[in-house]
């Protein structure tokens, strides 16, 4: 069986690095992956390829919009989207609810409740 894997685009800003070390470290022995896509086209065939199970992206990312994340959400409902605002500090987690995270355990909590 395949590792549980997480697509990471954009690592550029320093919260979402750290969100990748935390995710990489933890016990949950997810593959985390650097996304390469640039078209929408090109994401769907990543998530596809790599079974990937959650999508980490920076609001600067073109993929981060209600378009592209709605269209995402209902290609793969099973699919968890975690938008960072490294402006707010504020990670919009988007499984059709939003669930506001005070530490890195209750993201943790999160990631390993939507993967069961």
């Amino acid at each position: 069986m395949q590792n549980p894997a997480i697509l990471v685009i954009s690592k550029d800003s320093l919260l979402n690095l750290a969100l990748t070390n935390i995710i990489t470290d933890s016990e949950l022995g997810l593959a985390v992956i650097e996304s390469k896509a640039e078209q929408y086209d090109d994401l769907v065939e990543e998530i596809n390829t790599l079974i990937a199970d959650v999508i980490l992206l920076d609001k600067a990312s073109s993929f981060a919009t209600e378009d592209v994340l709605t269209k995402l959400l209902m290609l793969y409902p099973k699919l968890l989207l975690i938008l960072v605002d490294p402006q707010s500090n504020w990670l919009h987690v988007y499984r059709r609810e939003d669930i506001l995270i005070t530490s890195s355990a209750e993201l943790m909590e999160i990631i390993k409740s939507s993967l069961n």
